[in-house]
């Protein structure tokens, strides 16, 4: 007859061998929990948004430069404009040439990697400011 103390070690190893297992198929799919909730606090696809002032604007090449940021910590991201993404500007569809600098955006991408869905929110912003030349004392 087996003692308790090597029925207690084998259900020990075998609890240890289906966790192993659980952590291994877990990592091999990439897959989190079905009630996991991600960044955004909702259950299902990561998102991202970003948020700013649009830089410049080239509609022959589907691409908008905007900026996050402030001061030194300022970044300018380039933003690939695709026939997928939905560009709005209050509620009503428009086209990248009806986007200008300094207009504000706000940029949601959702999804897995793959098949990401990218919606464009556009609102009218302050034109940018022309620097102005320091006078010089003579």
């Amino acid at each position: 007859m087996a003692s308790f103390r090597k029925v207690a070690v084998f259900i020990a190893c075998a609890g240890l061998m289906v966790g192993l297992v659980s952590i291994a198929d877990a990592a091999r799919h990439g897959r989190a929990s079905s009630g996991q909730r991600e960044i955004t606090g909702r259950v299902g696809a990561p998102e991202m948004i970003l948020r700013g002032p649009v830089v410049s604007v080239d509609p022959s090449v589907g691409f908008l430069v905007m900026r996050m940021g402030a001061g030194k910590d300022a970044e300018e991201i380039p933003v690939e404009i695709d026939a997928k993404t939905t560009l709005s500007r209050a509620g009503k569809t428009v086209s990248l040439s009806e986007v200008k600098p300094g207009d504000r955006v706000m940029i949601h991408y959702a999804g897995s990697p793959g098949d990401v869905s990218k919606t464009v929110e556009v609102a009218p912003g302050s034109p940018a400011r022309p620097t102005r030349a320091k006078k010089r004392a003579m």
